[in-house]
């Protein structure tokens, strides 16, 4: 099962302009969104979602107009409370892929939670690398807090995203989130967290073979 699967009842009505010359992503939070997966799966119950439209824009919002320092974000062109549509710079970049790219994704996910906020949805195709630093183009869920287990589960949805990118190739995820980890200097408290019970319902959806190679990598933590 994928984690688009889950994330793919949202609804969001995305499209790309061009106006002037210049790429614009009009994203329309549909009043009709329901996260179906979210009342049906007791794997997603361990953060607090929104499927509320207007919560949901605002989130992304917050997130976007951030003075972020080490990430980047696509700037804000304007918003529409009435139809809650928000306008934003369209951004070109690279899919996070490589060893490097995971590299700087583990130090982003450390800086984003170091300035106090957690994303809920940390699938790898809402980050993208542009001119060597990496941009998060996907932020609906995010909120402003430092709970531990609402950052293991940034961490354990990015490694679920992951072993399915890679899912024929469970070496290279285990390459992939070991990098992820290191850059983002995992804790025991967190890696306690990752293979917790909390964890158990995510964690039974990750291949066999992946979850092997996930629970070797955070056991060195421990």
């Amino acid at each position: 099962m994928r984690l688009e699967d889950f994330f793919k009842d949202i609804y969001v009505q995305t499209k790309i302009v061009t106006v002037d010359n210049q790429k614009l992503v009009i994203k329309c939070y549909s009043s009709s969104t329901s996260f179906k997966w979210y009342l049906i799966s007791p794997s997603f119950r361990n953060y607090p979602y929104s499927s509320d439209p207007e919560e949901r824009m605002n989130r992304e919002l917050n997130f976007f107009t951030y003075r972020w320092r080490e990430i980047i974000t696509p700037e804000v062109i304007d918003f529409d409370m009435e139809q809650i549509c928000l306008y934003r710079e369209f951004l070109e970049g690279e899919e996070i892929r490589n060893l490097d790219h995971f590299e700087k994704l583990g130090k982003a996910l450390r800086h984003i939670h170091n300035e106090g906020f957690v994303m809920g949805d940390t699938k790898l195709e809402n980050f993208i690398t542009v001119q060597g630093k990496i941009a998060v183009i996907d932020a609906e869920q995010a909120i402003i807090s430092t709970d531990i287990s609402l950052r293991s589960w940034d961490l354990l949805v990015i490694s679920f995203s992951t072993a399915y990118t890679f899912i024929k190739e469970p070496l290279t995820f285990g390459k992939a989130i070991e990098t992820l980890f290191s850059n983002y200097e995992l804790s025991k408290e967190q890696a306690e967290e990752l293979l917790g019970i909390k964890a158990i319902g995510l964690i039974s959806l990750i291949p066999f073979l992946h979850f092997s190679m996930f629970r070797k990598v955070v056991e060195k933590y421990l």
